[in-house]
């Protein structure tokens, strides 16, 4: 993802305590991705970034609405997005981004790109089953109709009996399994 500057914290400059950012995204950001989940959308993230001497713990509040494809009609739809979720940046030798919710940058670094962050928090809130909400009400149809189970007493020992009975090719295996004791 080549980075854009228009999602860059300068964190050299700012003071100890709480800060707040505000971010506009649009069809932009998704364009730079390739094989992107999401078609397009738009909407705000707000930053509140809380600087300490140690470390950075940065809040992100991420209202919009993104373009989905519908799994079923592979119609385009918008679905409405609301995230919260949080990430710690600490001060370390070199570059890590290998944990989900920590950040290691080197002392050196000035300034942090939040663009991929919100990107991969926008792909994460994207539902399995991508479903238009014209077919909405027939998937709860369907999820209701599937969770009525109903089993008796009866049928379980019916089950029983049935598993007593031993198909006479594995009767046969076990005589010569038998045999070699």
């Amino acid at each position: 993802m080549k980075e854009n500057r228009q999602y860059k914290i300068d964190i050299y400059g700012l003071k100890l305590g709480v800060h707040e950012f505000d971010f506009v995204f649009d069809k932009k950001l998704f364009e730079n991705v390739e094989d992107s989940v999401i078609e397009s959308g738009h909407g705000q993230c707000t930053i509140v970034l809380d600087k300490k001497e140690t470390l950075i713990s940065i809040d992100f509040k991420i209202i919009g609405v993104i373009e989905l494809i519908c799994d079923r009609s592979l119609e385009s739809f918008d679905y409405p997005i609301e995230i919260k979720d949080n990430l710690i940046v600490k001060y370390g030798e070199e570059f890590d981004d290998s944990r989900d919710d920590l950040l290691i940058i080197p002392n050196t670094q000035e300034s942090i790109n939040v663009e991929s962050n919100i990107y991969e928090y926008l792909t994460l809130a994207v539902p399995m089953k991508k479903v238009h909400p014209d077919f909405q009400d027939e998937e709860e149809d369907e999820e209701e109709q599937i969770a009525l189970v109903y089993s008796s007493q009866d049928e379980e020992t019916d089950n029983e009996e049935d598993n007593d009975v031993v198909d006479p090719r594995w009767a046969a295996l076990k005589n010569i399994k038998d045999l070699k004791k």
